[in-house]
């Protein structure tokens, strides 16, 4: 993963967290003001509560709405979009207690115990900031700033020293709050940096481990399964039809007179057929399930789940047919100008026999009774 896609995952990720609290926010901001609409009702006027109220259903809806949109259409926008998109709620937010307070502390002349349910509130309500607004520093300040300065403010210009001092302690607390939110965020962020390169760590671990397994049953001529990919799709496939009572069909592939061509070609002429016979083979065998494998040497085997004797012959001969149309010169064969093979054939149903190593047998055995027969054929067991 390079270093944006690994950023991006991350962005998103911190964003998951702030959304995951919307439920909470929603809830805590609600029965705060609904306690604020108790305790004022008297303090303010009607209009006033009416009009707050409003503002406060359309910036807890619209934050909803928000964390519904961003659920449902998240990778269609970058994370900058999203972030700035939560900051404006929380913003909204912010400003929704900044006129409630300020219009409040106002009605109650900034004295008395009205004062400290404002100051309680604000602080209140930041203390839960710190919980729900952790994974976005700039959701965090623009929430606090306007739900805790500006009364901060309004109660140090007042020449009362008591007033003064509780606006300094909450400038203190905001302070404090701060910090601890800065230092909330780099441990939410270092964790999920941590989940991340572990995630990424394993998936690079499995990648590789399919990687050299594919390397393990590969042959590296011919590309096409190795003799231990063979064994453990034969074993696959003969549980699998014994479960199911389907036929299961081998075809043992055999090139003719391949001594005599690599003698009179040379190896490397030997391995190019042999790469070309394989080919011949990937372009017939195609259906799921199906398995191509050099079997050793200039032997391959296929396997053919839920296919039937005289199928099997008939997919045998269109891969003899196939190899004999390639046209391959073989000036060594006592069988034909071209290189050709002998097939044999056997299909079994898995419990009519004890083991698979049987149906390798018998289907040998027609593979043996072919080139008795001269070569380039067919044979059933």
């Amino acid at each position: 993963m390079n270093n944006d896609a690994f950023k991006q995952k991350l962005d998103y990720q911190l964003l998951d967290s702030l959304v995951k609290q919307t439920p909470i926010v929603i809830a805590g901001h609600a029965i705060v003001a609904l306690i604020n609409i108790a305790l004022f009702w008297n303090t303010v006027s009607l209009a006033f509560v009416l009009a707050w109220a409003t503002f406060v259903l359309i910036t807890v809806l619209s934050r909803w709405a928000m964390k519904n949109h961003y659920q449902t259409n998240w990778q269609l926008r970058s994370p900058g979009y999203w972030r700035r998109l939560f900051a404006v709620s929380s913003l909204m937010l912010g400003l929704v207690w900044c006129i409630w307070s300020l219009y409040v502390g106002s009605a109650i002349g900034f004295d008395g115990l009205g004062l400290s349910i404002l100051a309680i509130t604000a602080s209140g309500l930041v203390s839960g900031a710190v919980a729900s607004t952790s994974s976005s520093l700039l959701s965090y300040v623009l929430f606090t700033g306007p739900t805790l300065l500006p009364l901060s403010v309004a109660l140090l210009m007042i020449d009362q020293t008591q007033l003064q001092g509780i606006g300094a302690l909450m400038v203190l607390f905001f302070i404090i709050t701060l910090r601890q939110v800065l230092q909330i965020h780099s441990v939410l962020k270092q964790s999920i940096t941590n989940g991340l390169e572990l995630e990424e760590a394993k998936e690079q671990t499995e990648r590789l481990a399919q990687e050299l397994y594919e390397q393990s049953t590969m042959d590296a001529l011919t590309s096409v399964t190795n003799r231990r990919g063979f064994d453990e799709a034969l074993n696959d496939e003969w549980q699998r039809a014994r479960r199911s009572g389907l036929p299961l069909t081998l075809l043992m592939i055999d090139a003719d007179c391949f001594k005599a061509y690599n003698d009179s070609l040379g190896h490397p002429a030997g391995d190019e057929c042999l790469k070309q016979l394989a080919a011949t083979l990937r372009s017939r065998i195609k259906r799921a399930g199906e398995t191509i494998a050099r079997y050793g040497g200039e032997e391959f085997a296929v396997l053919l789940p839920n296919t039937t004797a005289s199928e099997g012959v008939e997919v045998a001969e269109i891969i003899r047919k196939g190899v004999f149309e390639r046209n391959i010169p073989h000036p060594a064969s006592h069988v034909s100008d071209r290189v050709t093979v002998s097939a044999g054939v056997h299909c079994v149903s898995p419990d009519q026999m004890e083991s698979s190593q049987t149906l390798i047998e018998l289907a040998d055995q027609a593979l043996y009774q072919a080139k008795a027969d001269g070569r380039n054929c067919v044979r059933k067991a």
